[in-house]
């Protein structure tokens, strides 16, 4: 690895075995070198590998524990290899691989049915006012602990190609190219908020408990909306991790990737 000016040589490593673990390199119990073989591989400092071990464990990626080393978890949400020098391409597949990574949990349906579109949902669906839209309401757990309360709203001619049974199986973005449309672009916002009763009982959280809320709209080729999502996480329990790289970089690229801890 060679050294990246302005980048601390910590970092540096942890970024390289974190790509390890989210591309599977290095695979789930596998034990990553010591704190002594990290300084002789990349010429640092005990100090500074005990930092870079030290701080995967804090993203939930690795377990440490005297006399074992330090071992992949069992349960990292995995990432799919996305490199692309084209921005608009790049965040694309980088939406969907999060889908994927997501979508690698257990599920469980609680809701599937035809309602009256709310006035935010038909806004966002670019519908006539009075239309209906199918409604999906899905919890996400990883080690059977939830971690995702999701409540998706698709256009009828879209939702009446669904199931119950392929709600339970699959992902949303495969059922929605299995309709006939193929992704293009989404717009997802991130923001910290608390959690209301409903989401609070689902995710086995206290009401008010601070969550990250995703809310996500998918486009197909021909620009029209065709599914908008909200999603409350819990932080405790995933985390949404970023890599990037400016435009000095002899590589560019951007990485997304999600980690349900299960802790």
């Amino acid at each position: 690895m060679a050294p990246r000016r302005g980048v601390p040589r910590y970092q540096q490593i942890f970024f390289e075995l974190r790509e390890k673990i989210l591309t599977g390199k290095l695979s789930p119990g596998e034990r990553i070198s010591s704190e002594a073989q990290l300084s002789g591989e990349y010429g640092v400092s005990r100090i500074t590998s005990q930092r870079a071990l030290n701080e995967l464990a804090k993203a939930g990626l690795v377990t440490r524990a005297r006399g074992r080393g330090t071992l992949v978890r069992e349960n990292v949400l995995r990432s799919p290899q996305i490199d692309d020098t084209s921005s608009e391409l790049s965040m694309t597949a980088q939406f969907i691989g999060q889908s994927r990574i997501i979508g690698q949990s257990e599920v469980r349906l609680l809701a599937f049915s035809r309602e009256p579109a709310p006035p935010h949902v038909l806004e966002k669906l670019a519908l006539e006012p009075g239309s209906d839209i199918y409604f999906i309401e899905r919890i996400r757990s990883s080690d059977g602990t939830p971690f995702c309360h999701a409540s998706a709203y698709v256009p009828i001619a879209i939702g009446r190609t669904f199931s119950p049974a392929a709600l339970e199986s699959r992902m949303l973005i495969d059922l929605l190219q299995e309709a006939g449309h193929e992704i293009a672009t989404g717009e997802q916002i991130v923001t910290a908020s608390v959690a209301d009763a409903v989401v609070a009982n689902h995710l086995d959280i206290s009401t008010g408990t601070a969550v990250l809320s995703f809310a996500r709209t998918v486009y197909n080729t021909d620009g029209a909306p065709i599914e908008y999502v909200e999603a409350s996480f819990r932080p405790d329990k995933f985390r949404l991790s970023m890599s990037l790289e400016g435009a000095s970089s002899n590589k560019k690229r951007g990485r997304t990737a999600a980690v349900a801890t299960g802790e």
